[in-house]
């Protein structure tokens, strides 16, 4: 679901605070109906900086490629065939 919150008019805005100072004339024996709010706040510019961190990340990592294709070649790669099954069963494969 998106919020749009550009959208919201003044008379909402108008309605919300008129509704907030009712709530707070209350006197206080009717302060026990309390009423649950939640705020939206615009994270936009947060969002964006971590999009672009992730964009930044590159999607291979060479140096462990390198270091794995090296040790493939030489003989040293070891594959244990039980992490493998149990991953393959972990993953649905």
């Amino acid at each position: 679901m998106h919020i749009n919150l550009n959208q919201i008019s003044s008379n909402e805005i108008d309605l919300e605070q008129s509704s907030s100072s009712k709530v707070s004339k209350q006197s206080p024996a009717s302060s026990s109906n309390v009423q649950d709010r939640a705020s939206l706040t615009n994270d936009s510019t947060t969002v964006s900086s971590l999009q672009q961190q992730a964009l930044a990340v590159p999607e291979v990592r060479q140096q462990k490629v390198d270091a794995l294709k090296q040790q493939v070649q030489s003989g040293q790669y070891q594959v244990n065939p039980d992490e493998v099954a149990k991953s393959m069963r972990e993953n649905g494969l």
